[in-house]
């Protein structure tokens, strides 16, 4: 996660009212998955400022850091060494 949201995410419940868990399962709830869709769902109809929709998308819709075969950081460019 950028390190811009990480401040953010701690304030997230204080500033919005809700948990995280919370907004991560009322976006799953509604079928949203794609970053901006999340932004424009969180700010157009939970009125969560910008900069927190931001950060509440990328902490919700992140990546699995798992493959199919369950080897965790499959793509981390750090272990790329080709």
């Amino acid at each position: 996660m950028p390190s811009r949201h990480v401040a953010d995410i701690r304030q997230v419940e204080g500033k919005t009212g809700r948990k995280l868990e919370d907004w991560c399962a009322l976006l799953e709830a509604n079928g949203v998955g794609e970053r901006r869709d999340a932004v424009n769902f969180l700010r157009d109809g939970y009125a969560v400022s910008h900069a927190f929709a931001l950060a509440i998308a990328a902490h919700c819709l992140r990546p699995s850091r798992t493959d199919e075969f369950g080897a965790d950081g499959f793509w981390d460019d750090e272990d790329d060494r080709w």
